[in-house]
């Protein structure tokens, strides 16, 4: 009996050892949903091999930065970038039985958000209202059109919720914009029981941090008007609470540019600052002419206004609230909008082309 057992231990013993011979692992590659990512984008990656038991291959992965979210022990991951861009690198490991094998990949993370509408799905929200839909251009780029489809409202919004409570200035915006048809060419319009502005707006919309005691910026917005007004047409005037005009920043009656930040004091009040400007550089879109157009908040608090690449707005309004009130932490961005606008009376509705959205906390995009 005893020979026997040693016999079918041997035999045992011969059979573990021949599997583990055979065992084999070929990587062909590991793939990533993309190229290029944002900070805390969620990216689908995954390993594409070859093995001698798919069924029981073992999977290990790391990353030298942000986290993976997935269980171990699969093929596939989900990684969720960190909130500083830079270059990473996911790595797996495959193994079955005394057979493995190793791959890595270096993931780019290029600015805290970014959408280039080259897939259909995209991480915008339209308002109620609007009529939207990727397109494609001849040479196979993608982009967002989007237009107002209401009865009742002069403006709708396209928005992008952060949702990231560490998010802060310096903060940068930015967007390709243009009219694929009817540029605005009104000083006002009318909607319904509605009037007002044809004009393109980013608008901010911060929230309260506990750095501020209760006392912060609740909102800043940008409003321009984008192309030239027709014949008979003329850019509005603002005036004070004793109907004075004031006067833009230029020093003209009137403007075409203008900046609005909202302060929300300890005690619930709301302060709304104005400031005016009568720029050349800002109303120049015409049909099929698309152009970036940023909006920032640098590290020394500077509101700033970039056009396709160029610098044509700086401000200290920002930074002369903040003395004011005695602002206390910091600025914190809870999402990023663009407000356009309807046709006068619901004709000749402007048709807008996104492309190409960006936000960075890194860098001030130009």
């Amino acid at each position: 009996m005893k020979y026997i057992s040693f016999f079918f231990a041997l035999l045992f013993g011969f059979f573990i050892t021949s599997c583990s011979e055979d065992d084999y692992i070929q990587i062909d590659t590991l793939n990533a949903d993309g190229n290029e990512f944002y900070c805390n984008q969620k990216v689908k990656v995954w390993l594409c091999l070859h093995s001698s038991d798919l069924w029981h291959t073992d999977y290990r992965w790391t990353c030298d930065g942000g986290t993976l979210t997935q269980p171990q022990g699969l093929n596939e991951m989900t990684w969720k970038a960190p909130n500083v861009p830079g270059t990473y690198t996911i790595t797996c490991t495959a193994t079955i039985g005394g057979a493995s094998e190793t791959r890595s990949h270096k993931m780019y993370v290029s600015s805290y958000y970014f959408d280039k509408f080259e897939k259909t799905s995209h991480s915008m929200t339209i308002q109620s209202s609007t009529t939207n839909a990727v397109k494609k251009e001849s040479d196979g780029n993608q982009y967002l059109q989007v237009k107002v489809n209401s009865s009742t409202e002069v403006t709708r919004y396209v928005r992008r919720a952060f949702d990231d409570n560490e998010l802060c200035t310096p903060f940068s915006t930015r967007m390709k914009l243009g009219f694929e048809e009817f540029v605005p060419d009104a000083d006002s319009i009318t909607v319904g029981t509605k009037s007002g502005q044809p004009t393109l707006e980013y608008r901010w919309n911060m929230r309260a941090d506990e750095s501020n005691s209760n006392s912060y910026i609740n909102r800043i917005r940008l409003i321009w008007y984008p192309g030239q007004l027709a014949e008979g047409n003329s850019y509005p005037c603002a005036y004070d609470e004793l109907g004075n005009k004031i006067l833009s920043e230029e020093g003209t009656e009137d403007y075409n540019v203008h900046i609005e930040v909202q302060y929300t004091q300890a005690a619930g009040t709301k302060v709304t600052y104005h400031e005016y400007h009568k720029l050349n550089t800002m109303n120049t879109f015409v049909e099929g002419l698309y152009q970036t157009v940023s909006m920032s908040v640098d590290e020394s608090e500077n509101f700033l206004v970039h056009v396709a690449g160029q610098e044509v707005l700086r401000s200290s309004l920002i930074q002369k609230i903040r003395t004011e009130q005695a602002s206390q932490g910091g600025m914190f961005i809870d999402n990023w909008e663009l407000y356009i606008p309807n046709g006068n009376s619901g004709r000749n509705v402007p048709v807008v082309y996104i492309d190409d959205a960006y936000a960075s906390n890194n860098n001030v995009l130009e």
